[in-house]
């Protein structure tokens, strides 16, 4: 029975062993879903605008002006395909009297490279931040996060002075959600941390987080474990709402259109 015993125990532990790894060296493919876009398509509006990054990657961004605009909306989108599929989420941000900017991650749509570290996504988030200040001053410019763009958002908006920062679905850090998820896995596993709480500690700027109680993606604990992390947030439940259809949820668009017409 000891023998058995053990030799159960040993056929656990290689199983676990095994899983850790394979979760380890597979964990871009679980956190990033992009699709690619040919080198010559066009956007049905709005025009792409590349970026040279860190190593000489080019980062392919989506821009869509208005005339005389009051500033600009810096849209980080999801982990999943491309600028092109999320275009009909930037237009819920339109009509507002704001330009919209929304790069591609590398790796996604027309943008060279690959991920590799979250620092690499903060990097190239900033240097997209400083072009728009060139061109709209720092005092005009909005950030836009949804779901994994919540990670490039918070750190922009904790290391920088936006105009205010707006979070669909965002996320206390991917480490958070692997405990939700999967705890009996260890924290050391986790390449990418994209620690939101750490950043939004650190904002100044208002804060505007959205969660729906029914989302199976970001589990909205992980949302509301942000709220002990900043004192000047204000937090939106959207009932009933999937993941995907927070960014398409009217409250949110109504929110949106009142605090940039009044600000």
């Amino acid at each position: 029975m000891k023998k058995t015993f053990k030799w159960i125990l040993g056929i656990v532990a290689l199983f676990y062993i095994v899983g850790c790894a394979i979760l380890y060296t597979q964990q871009e493919s679980l956190l990033f879903l992009p699709d690619s876009l040919s080198t010559d398509h066009i956007y049905r509006k709005g025009v792409e605008h590349k970026i040279q990054v860190q190593d000489g990657i080019e980062i392919s961004c989506y821009w869509l002006k208005t005339p005389n605009p009051k500033g600009v909306i810096i849209y980080m989108h999801g982990n999943k395909g491309n600028n092109r599929r999320c275009i009909r989420q930037s237009e819920m941000m339109e009509g507002l009297g704001y330009d919209i900017f929304m790069p591609d991650y590398r790796g996604f749509g027309k943008s060279e490279g690959v991920p590799i570290s979250d620092d690499q996504f903060y990097e190239d988030a900033q240097q997209i931040y400083d072009l728009m200040i060139k061109e709209y001053g720092e005092e005009n410019i909005v950030i836009v996060g949804y779901s994994m763009g919540s990670g490039p958002s918070t750190y922009l908006a904790g290391q920088n002075k936006p105009k205010e920062l707006f979070l669909l679905s965002p996320f206390k850090s991917i480490v958070d959600m692997k405990d939700r998820y999967i705890p009996f896995v260890p924290d050391f596993l986790v390449k990418y941390q994209f620690p939101n709480w750490k950043y939004l500690e650190q904002t100044t700027c208002p804060i505007n987080i959205f969660y729906s109680d029914v989302d199976q993606v970001v589990l909205p604990g992980s949302t509301l474990a942000l709220v002990d992390y900043s004192n000047h947030e204000q937090l939106t439940l959207l009932e009933n709402t999937s993941h995907r259809g927070m960014i398409f949820h009217g409250r949110w668009r109504q929110i949106f259109s009142e605090r940039l017409r009044d600000n």
